[in-house]
């Protein structure tokens, strides 16, 4: 009985699960459009899709939905979403009414943040979440200097691989921010 009990243990442990089959197993297709519904919030204002490992395409298909126009905060932390899923992100048309952007912990690299920067669908955006993200210094700066985001009041860049000299500019050229976060103890 005990030897039983050791082996089932055993077998429990060294399955391969990871974390992100257990969000979404990857063996069944995906019902996207159901997936949007479930964590859609607040009269669909709201779309929550932290950890929900979407990937760039589930994100080609989130784009494509008419209630996108819609969001005033959008959630996609934890998705696997790559630089060229923040390039598609980047030439969405305007989305005017999106004042919060989640994207923290994905992989847009300098790549995606710089064509984010030089996006202009974001004109009513506040918050931008964009730590740990694999953002290097030439997408910080480009953030820095972009014109396109003329409401925001919050970025958080924490988490990236800036070098002290980029953090030093960006405080300079982002002191209006109500609040700029660049260091990981923030």
């Amino acid at each position: 009985m005990l030897k039983r009990q050791f082996l089932f243990l055993l077998m429990l442990f060294l399955l391969p699960v990871s974390w992100s089959e257990a969000q979404i197993d990857s063996s069944e297709p995906v019902d996207y459009e159901k997936l949007f519904a479930e964590n859609l919030a607040r009269g669909g204002k709201v779309l929550n899709l932290s950890g929900k490992n979407i990937g760039d395409g589930g994100l080609e298909i989130l784009l494509k939905q008419d209630f996108i126009k819609k969001l005033e905060k959008l959630d996609l932390r934890y998705n696997a979403i790559s630089h060229k899923g923040a390039e598609m992100l980047a030439q969405i048309p305007s989305l005017p009414k999106l004042k919060v952007l989640i994207l923290k912990h994905n992989f847009f690299a300098d790549e995606g943040t710089l064509a984010f920067a030089n996006s202009s669908s974001f004109p009513s955006l506040e918050e931008l979440q964009l730590g740990w993200n694999e953002v290097r210094d030439a997408g910080a700066l480009a953030l820095a200097n972009s014109k396109n985001f003329p409401k925001l009041k919050k970025l958080d860049l924490r988490g990236n691989f800036l070098a002290e000299k980029t953090k030093q500019t960006l405080g300079t050229a982002l002191a209006h921010l109500k609040s700029l976060r660049i260091f990981q103890s923030e």
